[in-house]
């Protein structure tokens, strides 16, 4: 990656860090939009938001698509734009306990964060999700980005 992708990965980490800052505003105590108005569609233990759908599978995607409406298309560009917005969502989902003034970094755990599957990795509990998105993150690196 180029010193350009970098600046665009390291802007697109700072706008999903303030994005957990209004996120933890909005949600407060109640995390994973618990009582936010809207449709929810569960997937087995999992339950997903209308919050959540249009704010990570609408607009942000959009919002990143920008560059590339403006410019024309760049398959280059594109994987960039999805690599930093996997790390992304990663970061802003943990900075989300980080800066929440009423659900603190110490419920970030198992027993007190239900809306998230949890995967014991060496005596350490790690959301699934954070997981899978490291996986893809890696897959898209090592494959269009390298």
């Amino acid at each position: 990656m180029s010193q350009n992708d970098w600046l665009i990965f390291v802007v697109i980490q700072m706008a999903m860090i303030a994005c957990a800052f209004w996120e933890a505003y909005i949600e407060g105590p109640e995390g994973w939009a618990a009582r936010q108005v809207g449709w929810k569609i569960k997937f087995g233990s999992f339950t997903y938001t209308a919050y959540h759908f249009w704010l990570y599978w609408v607009m942000i995607p959009l919002l990143l698509a920008l560059p590339l409406v403006a410019d024309g298309w760049d398959a280059h560009l594109f994987w960039v734009l999805v690599f930093a917005y996997t790390i992304g969502a990663t970061i802003e989902d943990f900075m989300w306990f980080v800066v929440n003034p009423v659900y603190p970094l110490k419920k970030f755990n198992r027993h007190k964060t239900a809306w998230h599957s949890w995967v014991k990795i060496v005596k350490v509990d790690i959301p699934t999700s954070y997981i899978i998105r490291a996986i893809v993150s890696i897959v898209i690196y090592w494959f269009f980005l390298r």
